[in-house]
């Protein structure tokens, strides 16, 4: 579309990034999918933009000059004779598109990347009408989601140039081409423009990296129309709503878009029945926080778990799923992968404490990759010295050679737990009687904790109500169950709340293991007990007790009883200024986590 921009005719160029080398799936470019070359299946929906009344001025495909390419140029030469070939440099993406606005003297262009069969036109349309009634440099989708529709950008041809000249940009920088605007909108004008609602999933991959890729799109092209190039993205996503099992196929086969955030951090964390789902949902909340001040995105990848899964996907971050049986090594080794397929700035680790302890000798790995690493709970010496950046909430019992206090990069202690909500100071009310309680156990709870402290407020003959809540890992719902209906208590087990911070507000007493609800239990000023899963545990439950004074630790299981559990509520229940005192302990919890994202935003945008 050719339109004045003053005296300056305007010409729109769609540049489509494609090369034959792919680490994961080599030759996908001209790899067959129901007989068409991927490739094609691209060049068929944008020369369909083409046509009278269409957005596109010409096609360019920019490719290198590694002859490997030979075969993707000699097919697009003959089969599309009216697309312009560049070839330029293999690392440097960036000055291939110099070479196409040189060639073409584009004044807007589209990025599209090769490996995307289903372009979304509409959205191209709309994203060339903002960088120009906008002004923009550059304009993308809001960072923060992933998208079904992946593969497009829109940039004006005179930031690109003034890019290519940017004594900040790197060869990376060169590599990704528009990163660095992103990453420095103080010198770039960014425009990011809202999606159509159904198009912000995670579980559905309309791109091609991988095998399982091939395998999707076998399974979706006969299911639509002859003329593929007319199917509407929502079109599709309404076929695949209908076909599980087809979207199932490649959901978690890894991401690798363009980056279109100010920074990028991969997650790395885990959950399940054995440890819970604390890590996973400590991820995510640090993402989140990352997200909605700092405009930096964020990618998951996590061992195979249903729970942890879910959990991830209501989010609409992207997340790959590794083996649940992968080696500490080859672990290790997919994420320095990672960092360079999906352009991140650096990765949180956030491991339960055998996981810290088997990946141990491999973390080196990392820093030996210049990968800026930050840690969410904390290895022992030597790991620890290995991190930019330590980020713990549990206050650890002495270790020798661990002294967190000596690393000035380590943030230890509850004062940097980052809460899931906003606490209300007006909320909670300590009473004289205690007529609510409520038992959260964590996600897991493999020891069934939850039985023992029914157990214990049976024995205690408590007449209020009890709230009891189960996650979605909990191995013991039939025994909870059983064990509760067969009590003498008064109230009701749910499942998979998402609620929790109103039922910390009504509850008056409140029982957990040691994780994440510990501390929002702390950070609402509910009065807490704690029953500690493991040894280990229990010694950082009773170090956390005596630091905050917020909870009453009563022991580790399985050295707990029934008649322990109903003494120290019956103490407490008793204890009017007890329970004020730890309400008023708990305030400290979270009061700094402001600490923490500055200081994670200094470390990635240098």
């Amino acid at each position: 579309m050719k339109t004045k921009l003053g005296n300056k005719m305007s010409t729109t160029i769609a540049v489509v990034q494609a090369r034959m080398g792919s680490s994961r799936l080599p030759g996908k470019m001209l790899k067959k999918i129901s007989g068409t070359p991927l490739i094609d299946y691209v060049f068929c929906r944008l020369t369909k933009a083409t046509k009278p009344g269409g957005l596109l001025d010409q096609i360019i495909l920019a490719t290198s000059v590694n002859p490997e390419n030979d075969p993707l140029v000699k097919h697009v030469s003959e089969v599309w004779p009216q697309v312009i070939i560049i070839r330029g440099s293999e690392e440097d993406v960036l000055s291939r598109f110099i070479l196409a606005i040189e060639k073409t003297g584009a004044t807007s262009v589209v990025r599209v990347t090769g490996d995307c069969p289903f372009i979304n036109l509409d959205a191209m349309g709309k994203m060339i009408d903002a960088l120009r009634s906008a002004g923009a440099d550059v304009v993308n989708y809001q960072a923060g989601h992933e998208y079904v529709d992946k593969g497009l950008e829109t940039i004006s041809a005179s930031a690109l140039s003034r890019l290519a000249e940017d004594p900040y940009l790197t060869s990376q920088g060169s590599e990704h081409v528009t990163s660095l605007m992103y990453k420095h909108p103080s010198r770039y004008k960014v425009c990011y423009i809202e999606s159509e609602p159904y198009l912000r999933r995670n579980d559905i991959r309309l791109t091609v990296d991988t095998v399982e890729d091939i395998q999707f799109f076998e399974a979706l092209l006969p299911l639509l129309p002859k003329e593929i190039h007319n199917v509407k993205i929502s079109e599709i996503i309404t076929l695949l709503d209908q076909r599980p099992d087809i979207v199932a196929l490649n959901t978690y086969a890894g991401r690798k878009s363009t980056k279109h955030e100010r920074a990028r951090l991969g997650f790395r964390c885990d959950g399940n029945t054995d440890i819970g789902l604390g890590h996973i949902v400590g991820s995510l909340r640090l993402a989140e926080l990352l997200r909605r001040g700092l405009n930096i995105g964020a990618e998951f990848v996590v061992r195979r778990d249903p729970a942890a899964l879910s959990l991830v996907k209501q989010t609409n971050i992207p997340v790959e799923v590794l083996p649940i049986d992968i080696s500490p090594e080859s672990d290790i080794r997919r994420i320095i992968e990672k960092v360079h397929e999906s352009d991140w700035d650096g990765v949180v680790l956030n491991f339960s404490k055998t996981d810290l302890e088997r990946y141990a000798p491999f973390f080196g790995l990392l820093k030996e990759a210049e990968i800026c690493l930050i840690f969410m709970d904390n290895p022992l010496p030597p790991s620890c010295y290995l991190g930019d950046l330590l980020i713990n909430s549990l206050p650890h019992p002495d270790y020798e050679g661990y002294t967190p206090q000596d690393l000035p990069h380590c943030y230890d202690g509850l004062e940097y737990f980052i809460p899931g909500f906003t606490r209300s100071e007006s909320e909670r009310v300590i009473k004289q009687q205690v007529e609510r309680v409520l038992i959260s156990m964590g996600g897991g709870d493999a020891s069934n904790l939850t039985s023992l402290v029914i157990k214990g407020l049976s024995i205690a003959a408590f007449r209020g109500y009890v709230d009891v809540i189960l996650g979605a890992a909990c191995p013991h719902r039939n025994e909870v169950e059983r064990e509760f209906n067969t009590s003498n208590l008064q109230g009701k087990i749910s499942y998979n709340v998402s609620d929790m911070p109103e039922r910390m507000s009504q509850a008056d007493i409140g029982f957990s293991s040691l994780g994440l609800t510990t501390y929002e239990m702390g950070y609402s000023g509910l009065p807490t007990c704690i029953i500690a899963n493991n040894e280990f545990n229990g010694h950082v439950a009773e170090a956390y007790s005596k630091r905050y004074g917020a909870a009453r630790y009563i022991g580790s299981s399985p050295d707990v009883t029934p008649d322990m559990v109903a003494n120290t509520f019956i103490k407490l229940m008793e204890n009017l200024e007890e329970r004020k005192r730890m309400s008023d302990a708990g305030r400290i919890i979270g009061q700094r986590n402001d600490v923490i994202t500055p200081l994670i935003d200094n470390m990635l945008i240098r």
